[in-house]
């Protein structure tokens, strides 16, 4: 990924800062229930523009080892380090899939 991430992915980056901040555990317990807090606080658009974005961000980011992964998840605001590139996976798709639990 040559071009600034955070212009590429302006919502991941609004997300990252906002919920996965070096606070994340204290607030929240875990990444995952911190973005089910940004679920719960977003509206309807900012649902959208995150799930578009989560698709784009894993189908780009499939090839890159865990050290670039997580370089690009700290430039995108997150200071939650993922563990893996699977646990980032399955944390961001569980994520864009909240709307099903929590809307019908």
């Amino acid at each position: 990924m040559t071009h600034d991430a955070a212009s590429d992915f302006p919502e991941l980056r609004r997300v990252f800062s906002g919920y996965l901040h070096e606070d994340v555990l204290e607030e929240s317990g875990t990444p995952k229930a911190a973005l089910e807090m940004f679920w719960e606080d977003a509206d309807p658009d900012e649902r959208r523009r995150f799930q578009h974005e989560v698709a784009r961000f894993l189908e780009h980011t499939s090839s890159l080892d865990l050290s670039a992964l997580r370089d690009l998840v700290n430039q995108l605001g997150s200071r939650w380090t993922p563990p893996s590139a699977k646990a980032l996976a399955g944390l961001l798709t569980e994520a864009a899939h909240l709307r099903r639990r929590t809307n019908g």
